[in-house]
């Protein structure tokens, strides 16, 4: 009976002695088949365990053998042990051990790992499978964002259930006229201007059914642009979705043909100078009038180089440009000169656009050569604006202080002017206006400056 209770509540059980010695092993009624157990009596417990086993029958044996010294009755412990088999892999099996008094040995039941290690093998590949599903579904995710903001085509995806739009690139936020992230779940149909009373979804389902259809005529409700609309309906996660390219209208596409033809007149036979950089200030672009005014070779020269080499303050000038205008959206006038590839200096008057709703922003300069300018304004502003100021002094103050008065009103004019350019960057003003920072603090304080600021 006993033999009974225990075959059924164990799949493998072993009567062994301290030493290791197996003095019987029997097989569980419901385990699998263990055919080598049967040879295992008379052997020593190392030889039917790995030899990393063995060790921890020992530990775990000699605590048991602890507690008995120690006067407890029903000392037990657990242990893991890994089985040697010839017809097949190594099995784990987990033992609980049990002093037998009366026969001075250790009575192990064991319970068969083998479903635990194939269930924790199934949880780890389940793991495995659902890391890479990740890692592919990010690759997808990054092929189509790339795809969408590459494109040259105005795409739009939108649910044809409730007519929102899912998703949309940057050309067709740029045709709408709006911001992308306040397109995204916007009605699709209020973006055009109903054509016989009929919003443009009705009329793209109404195409469906037919195959080759022909793109629709919309007009944008904000621009009145003319475009059409090529429509192709799918189903992604049970809901059925409509990818719409829109063509015409936006800019570089054949509705707004003539409007491109002038502005690439103006790029490349206007008297203003134009240039384009990227966020860094490297050069993308530039017109013939940039050309001549720094006296370069061709595109080539200027193409890749930093807007800062052709800068008389270099990177000051070209940080003011940038911070300003990526704050501000635009910088309306700057003053400054440049370098021409003789080391001559022009003097120019720019305007900044930063064109930032896109995947890659951008900078947009737009220069103008002031030299006449300035010798025409030093002659005549002078002579009917400061000139009449000044000769209100005459006959009251002497003449040293005349000139004085003149020289601290422009000074403090330019360090004004070079504090609200550089946005209170005084190290910057100081290297804008050729002075030393402690050159600098003085003018400051001698103008009255210094405390206004820090108030």
């Amino acid at each position: 009976m006993l033999s009974g209770i225990v075959a059924s509540a164990a799949d493998i059980t072993i009567v062994v002695d301290p030493s290791g010695l197996i003095r019987s092993a029997m097989v569980g009624l419901q385990s699998r088949s263990f055919e080598q157990v049967a040879s295992w009596p008379g052997k020593n417990l190392s030889e039917v365990v790995d030899p990393d086993s063995f060790p921890k029958f020992e530990k775990r044996s000699s605590q048991i053998l602890d507690q008995v010294e120690g006067g407890v009755t029903d000392a037990f412990n657990w242990v893991e042990l890994v089985h040697l088999s010839v017809s097949e892999d190594n099995f784990p099996v987990r033992y609980s051990l049990h002093w037998l008094e009366d026969q001075q040995a250790l009575l192990m039941l064991g319970r068969d790992q083998r479903p635990v290690v194939e269930m924790q093998q199934q949880i780890i590949n389940a793991q495995i499978a659902l890391e890479r599903d990740y890692e592919a579904q990010r690759e997808l995710d990054t092929r189509y964002r790339l795809l969408m903001d590459f494109t040259s085509d105005s795409i739009a995806i939108v649910a044809m259930g409730s007519g929102r739009i899912v998703d949309l690139n940057h050309h067709a936020a740029t045709l709408f006229g709006k911001a992308r992230a306040d397109l995204v779940g916007s009605d699709f149909s209020r973006l055009f201007a109903p054509i016989e009373g009929e919003p443009l979804l009705n009329r793209i389902a109404a195409t469906l059914p037919r195959s080759g259809a022909e793109p629709l005529n919309a007009i944008t409700q904000r621009d009145r642009l003319e475009i059409k609309v090529h429509s192709r309906v799918f189903r992604a996660s049970g809901e059925r979705l409509a990818l719409c390219r829109m063509t015409g209208g936006e800019p570089g596409s054949g509705g707004a043909g003539p409007l491109t033809e002038d502005l690439d007149q103006l790029f490349y036979k206007g008297v203003d100078a134009i240039v384009f950089t990227d966020k860094d200030g490297i050069i993308i672009a530039a017109s013939d009038a940039f050309l001549n005014i720094t006296d370069s070779v061709g595109l080539e020269a200027v193409r890749g180089r930093s807007m800062a080499d052709f800068l008389s303050r270099g990177a000051i000038d070209l940080k003011v440009l940038l911070d300003n205008a990526r704050r501000a959206g635009h910088l309306r006038s700057y003053a400054t000169k440049l370098v021409t590839d003789f080391d001559a200096q022009v003097s120019v008057e720019m305007s900044a656009s930063w064109l930032g709703d896109r995947l890659e922003p951008r900078l947009a300069l737009i220069i103008r050569d002031t030299s006449s300018t300035l010798s025409m304004r030093s002659d005549l502003s002078l002579a009917e604006e400061n000139v009449r100021g000044v000769m209100e002094l005459v006959g009251s103050t002497a003449l040293k202080d005349i000139v004085a008065e003149t020289t601290n009103v422009v000074e403090r004019i330019c360090i004004e002017t070079a504090i609200e350019l550089t946005r209170n960057n005084r190290v910057a003003a100081a290297e804008m206006l050729g002075l030393s920072r402690q050159s600098l603090y003085v003018k400051l304080r001698k103008h009255g400056l210094l405390s206004r600021e820090d108030e």
